[in-house]
């Protein structure tokens, strides 16, 4: 099967990490799969490593005259079977290049909203060969503002289980350039650094855990525009020296290996985030809030635990709750690890996407 990408997105977040994650994993399935994308994308370096062929331009919207040129050009000389996008602004050039050309087209959907057009929400959806959703969560959402889901299947995001996995030499390494100490329970926020990802909440259930469990230490990974007010809440906090924060870092596997939990305290309705299986896959327990799509993304007393979204108290008491109890943090490991690898790896995602875009109840409306 042959498959064409394309992404104008450049900032390499969550739903432009599934566009790579799912191309690779199509790739690593044997299908031919190229990916068109905008100039500057961090994720370009990603799928030249995974030997995906991938097309540079600068790409200026789903108006742009040239592009649309650019993708009839490749759609004629690839013949690909299948247009694949995550991104809004390519719906409707990839439904007029399909018609064009004969391919057919997949549209993912990541928000929890459709798109504001009337136009776009009333006809892509039918007009699409496939329009997908990333959650039950999602679905429900959709259905519930009188959204007509029946033909919108689910795919979850796909998480490489390969090289997110457990590793005792990652997690030394890490914990020791983190000055972490072996008898250091370290919890750690691994996201954007942004309101409605809930770091505010977790600062504060985090004010408790630091009091109650000397021990424990709070690590925060990562960047964003409210990045300054947190620093300033630790600045202030009598616990600040046992906060520890970082920027990103490409060794996303040995920064969750290094934790002993992973808090996930979103306000959001994010639909699926990648953070909890990610952490998961590496084998670490995860304390989840249950806004959008984040009960699906692990097994509930099995894996991790689940709060209430915007609960500091509660927060602190599952955090604390794991703190004291290393044997279910193990087991939490171990059940996170085979869930992950159960449900979000390569191979399953691209056999589950594989039977979708067979599976002709899903196809386009006649009208």
């Amino acid at each position: 099967m042959e498959l064409l990408f394309a992404e104008s997105s450049i900032k390499g977040w969550g739903t432009e990490q599934h566009f790579a994650a799912l191309a690779i994993a199509m790739a690593r399935r044997a299908h031919g799969v190229r990916c068109l994308m905008s100039a500057g994308s961090p994720l370009e370096a990603v799928l030249r490593a995974a030997r995906v062929p991938v097309i540079v331009t600068k790409l200026r919207g789903g108006t742009d005259p040239r592009m649309l040129a650019l993708l009839y050009r490749l759609a004629l000389q690839r013949r690909p079977d299948w247009l694949v996008t995550n991104d809004g602004k390519f719906y409707w050039p990839l439904i007029l290049i399909a018609r064009l050309s004969g391919a057919r087209t997949a549209l993912f959907r990541h928000w929890e909203d459709m798109p504001k057009s009337k136009l776009t929400r009333s006809y892509v959806p039918r007009l699409a060969d496939r329009f997908i959703l990333v959650s039950q969560f999602q679905r429900e959402h959709l259905r519930q503002q009188g959204i007509d889901v029946a033909r919108m299947p689910i795919l979850y995001n796909p998480i490489d289980t390969e090289r997110l996995s457990p590793s005792a030499e990652a997690r030394a390494r890490v914990r020791t350039a983190l000055g972490l100490k072996d008898a250091h329970v370290a919890i750690g926020y691994v996201g954007r650094m942004v309101s409605i990802k809930g770091v505010f909440t977790l600062f504060e259930a985090a004010e408790r855990v630091l009091a109650e469990a000397p021990e424990t230490r709070m690590l925060w990974v990562g960047d964003g525009a409210d990045l300054p007010a947190l620093r300033a809440r630790v600045e202030r906090s009598a616990s600040g020296a046992r906060h520890i924060f970082s920027s990103w870092s490409a060794d996303v596997r040995g920064i969750y290996a290094a934790l002993d939990v992973a808090a996930v305290p979103s306000i959001y309705p994010d639909p699926c985030p990648r953070v909890p299986v990610e952490a998961q896959a590496c084998g670490t327990a995860v304390v989840c809030s249950d806004a959008g799509g984040l009960p699906e993304t692990f097994a509930p007393g099995v894996s991790g635990l689940l709060t209430r979204e915007g609960d500091a108290d509660g927060l602190a008491a599952a955090l604390l709750e794991l703190v004291h109890d290393p044997q279910r943090r193990a087991s939490m490991a171990l059940a996170g690890r085979e869930f992950a690898n159960a449900k979000f790896s390569f191979a399953h995602i691209a056999q589950d996407f594989e039977a979708l875009l067979a599976d002709e109840r899903y196809a386009a409306s006649a009208g």
